[in-house]
């Protein structure tokens, strides 16, 4: 059984039934196999976080969407793409919302903080290019927004991006169960 406690949500899963509940309300939780992806998108809604107050800062409010480690052997394939300039990448982490990737030190794009470029997702014969946003770097990488991801103030990705973050979910979760 593969078990996983992010904040006050709690994941379970047996091999057949993926179960999310709340550690601080166990009444608050939906059971479904992994071909019941709505349910799932439906009750990660019910945490979305209240309307933002003026004494949150940007930093408590900055996570929208959920990290979903990629594995080794997963198939996804992220090029980033400047002008006439691609750059192979090595994705290892996805959201709904953007993208960690590892890149070559020799690589020919230069990327600083809100750097604008193009990213493109490859996975299973199926491919997306997004506008990327660089928002995050660090030593191994770069943390890249994708604006495409929201509509208005809420979160809705282009259904090519949902199907990869849930499929590549999907992966990760029987990857624990089988640690």
């Amino acid at each position: 059984m593969a078990e996983i406690t992010l904040r006050d949500i709690e994941i379970f899963y047996d091999g057949e039934t993926l179960k999310i509940s709340s550690s601080e309300d166990p009444e608050k939780s939906v059971s479904f196999d992994p071909k019941s992806v709505k349910g799932l998108v439906d009750f990660v809604h019910l945490f979305s976080p209240p309307e933002e107050t003026e004494t949150e800062t940007q930093e408590e409010n900055r996570r929208e969407s959920f990290r979903v480690p990629v594995i080794e052997d997963s198939g996804l394939r992220v090029t980033l793409i400047s002008g006439k300039e691609r750059c192979e990448s090595k994705p290892t982490n996805i959201s709904m919302t953007g993208v960690f990737v590892e890149v070559p030190k020799d690589r020919t794009i230069p990327l600083d903080i809100n750097d604008e470029l193009r990213a493109r997702l490859s996975m299973n014969r199926t491919e997306i290019e997004l506008e990327a946003i660089v928002r995050r770097i660090e030593p191994n990488g770069f943390g890249l927004f994708f604006p495409e991801a929201f509509k208005g103030e809420h979160v809705d990705p282009p259904p090519t991006v949902r199907r990869i973050v849930m499929d590549l979910q999907r992966r990760w979760m029987m990857h624990r169960k089988d640690l």
